[in-house]
């Protein structure tokens, strides 16, 4: 199970520790250090070098949005969720165009860091799924980071927008076909799981099954995008 190194930059140490306390606790990140100015940072960046950044824009010897620019520069930069207490457009939009994943204002929602993790997985993932990409792809990572917790249907429980995005995205194809099982080990999910989702898509007519008899065994049942009769 891959395991997301992330370095915290962040002057107030009590913040800090909050945060390096929160990632511990999850299963896929884990805070391989902390930094209290950009100096720090720099020489941490240089030797950890973490997958993401959770970074505060207000530190003692600069601000971090100007070390952003620097991470990015690099070849293989790291993301970065971007804290600060700034609410003005001027900030966001530099932020954004820097190269922000997500941006998050203090005094920080822990249930909103978790949103913007949990699309940072996702991201991710959907990232290493494949080495070609159509229009339906480019449009589903950028909505990874545009999201923050909007979701686009009125789903039922157990049914969370990021995972039926990605899931709908595997099946962008209409000669993509998969089982119960190949899409558990595609998406990263549980049978049951798996199921659900299925059933769902479905339900909701977005997905056809179709039965298919082997030679050895019980039937089997293979899903694909429903057609549309033209």
């Amino acid at each position: 199970m891959k395991v997301f190194n992330v370095l915290i930059v962040e002057d107030q140490s009590n913040i800090a520790e909050f945060h390096a306390d929160f990632l511990n606790k999850t299963q896929k990140f884990v805070a391989v250090g902390i930094a209290k100015n950009i100096r720090e940072a720099k020489s941490m960046i240089a030797i950890i070098k973490p997958d993401l950044v959770i970074l505060d824009n207000y530190l003692p010897d600069g601000k971090g949005i100007e070390l952003m620019k620097d991470i990015n520069a690099k070849e293989n930069p790291s993301d970065i969720i971007f804290v600060t207490a700034a609410s003005d457009m001027d900030t966001v939009s530099k932020a954004i165009r820097a190269g922000a994943f997500d941006y998050l204002l203090k005094p920080i929602s822990y249930d909103r860091l978790e949103d913007s993790l949990n699309r940072y997985l996702s991201y991710k993932s959907t990232l290493e799924s494949t080495d070609s990409v159509n229009q339906k792809y480019v449009d589903l990572m950028l909505n990874y980071q545009s999201k923050a917790g909007e979701t686009g249907e009125n789903l039922p429980k157990g049914i969370d927008q990021l995972t039926l995005d990605k899931i709908k995205a595997i099946f962008s194809d209409d000669e993509v076909i998969h089982t119960t099982d190949s899409l558990l080990l595609e998406v990263g999910i549980s049978k049951t799981t798996a199921r659900r989702y299925l059933e769902y898509c479905i339900l909701s007519g977005f997905l056809q099954a179709e039965i298919c008899h082997g030679k050895i065994g019980r039937p089997e049942r293979r899903f694909r995008k429903k057609t549309v009769a033209k």
